[in-house]
C-alpha cells in the first residue's frame, strides 16, 4: 500500500501534518486525510498545492 507524507505550506516555511497518510477525500470545503491507523485529520479552506508521487509527498496550502 502506499503512504505518503501531508504538509502544509506556510509563509513560515513547511510543516509536517501526516506520516502514513493513505486516503483523501475532499467533502465540499472539507478535506479529511486518513492515515494507515484510521486517524483523520479534517482541514477547512484547503487546496492541494502538490502531488509528488515518487517520493510519496502532498503538499496543501490554505486558500486565499
Amino acid at each position: 500500500m502506499c503512504r505518503s507524507t501531508v504538509y502544509m505550506s506556510t509563509k513560515e516555511g513547511v510543516l509536517e501534518l501526516v506520516k502514513n497518510a493513505v486516503r483523501l477525500n475532499l467533502e465540499d470545503e472539507l478535506l479529511i486525510i486518513i492515515d494507515d491507523a484510521g486517524e483523520r485529520l479534517e482541514l477547512n479552506n484547503i487546496q492541494i498545492k502538490e502531488v509528488n508521487l515518487i517520493s510519496n509527498n502532498i503538499v496543501l496550502e490554505k486558500k486565499e
